[in-house]
């Protein structure tokens, strides 16, 4: 019976529609009943208000902030990963049996374990191609000028701290392992396995798509990877709301293979001013990891950079990737509670008009009973 009862409903309501659409005389007809006078009223000033309230608050915003404050996360499989050093001390590197080659005669060519320092400034860059050695660039900052320090490395070993002269190159070794104190049994390849690398300043993940120009290939392509984007949500009073400042998500994007994805920049400085007349510089903060059972490196990034550029093969422009305000408009928990908040009053102020309307008597309404009589 229910069954029956559901599919004459549903042949009305297509009746209807079809009679809507294919009926000019009740389409007109529905339109004039929807656009009276009173109507238009409503709808005019629904739309104005709806207008001046998106004005409002895109200006509200940009007053506040020329960004939304973001935070991306990055997991990606990746060859290459490069970046320029913000903090040296953060961005230590630790080195086991592995082998050098620099400027300096005194550790050209040694292997070498202990900790590499590199200076503010320069440039590291992680590689692994496939499954073959971990190989780490650091080149100095002013690296036109002669004799210029990339950074110093400080062996584990009680012994004297070096400085690495001019680019420095870095690539784990079978030989270092066999002739280190620390080689362990067949059970155990613990000490192998290079230790996980730290990743602190303005970051590149991936480079450029090229072909090979010898058999030795270059660390260059981004595998696999996917990026998240999360927003600061703005903090509002009174705290009894509790309408605090949290991270609410925005969007989640796979990274194609072959791209690069970088901190945006309109400019050759990735700083840009802020509002307030502040710079803000984009930094990157992370790991790079040897797998054993996966090709080239695990990376695992996150950025405060507000826009993020990701540059993909057969294409100059990059595609650009960022909260907007926008997204905090319609998204963010602290706005969105509020307009539920203002949407609860506004029904029941509706509703109470309503109510008030259908209850009063009007004097000019006559008495059907007094007629009567």
């Amino acid at each position: 019976m229910k069954i029956k009862e559901l599919s004459q409903t549903c042949i009305h309501a297509w009746n209807a529609l079809r009679s809507f659409f294919l009926r000019p005389a009740r389409r007109k007809r529905f339109i004039r009943l929807v656009l009276k006078k009173e109507h238009k009223h409503r709808l005019a000033v629904f739309l104005v208000f709806g207008i001046v309230f998106l004005a409002v608050m895109f200006v509200f915003f940009h007053a506040i902030s020329s960004h939304v404050q973001s935070v991306s996360q990055v997991s990606a499989l990746a060859e290459r990963v490069e970046f320029e050093v913000t903090q040296p001390r953060l961005a230590a590197i630790p080195v086991r049996q592995m082998r050098i080659a620099t400027g300096d005669p005194a550790l050209d060519g040694n292997c070498i374990d202990g900790l590499i320092l590199p200076v503010l400034n320069a440039n590291v860059i992680y590689g692994r191609v496939g499954y073959g050695p971990l190989s780490i660039r650091i080149g100095p900052p002013d690296a036109d000028q002669p004799n210029a320090i990339a950074g110093v490395f400080e062996p584990e070993s009680n012994g004297k701290v070096l400085s690495l002269k001019g680019s420095a190159y870095i690539e784990t070794d079978a030989s270092c392992a066999r002739n280190s104190a620390q080689v362990q049994s067949s059970a155990d390849l613990v000490t192998s396995i290079p230790l996980p690398l730290p990743i602190w300043g303005k970051a590149k993940i991936g480079s450029e798509f090229k072909g090979m120009k010898s058999s030795d290939p270059e660390p260059t392509l981004l595998l696999s990877g996917q990026i998240r984007v999360s927003a600061r949500a703005i903090e509002l009073p009174p705290q009894f709301l509790e309408m605090r400042a949290t991270l609410y998500p925005v969007t989640t994007l796979d990274l194609p293979v072959g791209s690069r994805l970088e901190a945006f920049a309109a400019s050759k400085n990735s700083s840009s001013l802020d509002n307030d007349g502040t710079t803000f510089l984009s930094n990157w903060w992370g790991t790079a990891y040897v797998d054993s059972e996966k090709p080239a490196l695990n990376i695992e990034l996150a950025t405060d950079t507000p826009k993020l550029a990701l540059y993909r093969p057969n294409r100059h422009e990059p595609d650009v990737i960022e909260a907007s305000h926008l997204n905090q408009v319609f998204e963010d928990p602290n706005l969105v509670k509020l307009y539920k908040l203002f949407g609860v009053f506004a029904l029941a102020a509706a509703i109470s008009g309503w109510s008030l309307k259908a209850f009063e008597r009007s004097p000019d309404v006559p008495n059907k009973d007094a007629d009567n009589k």
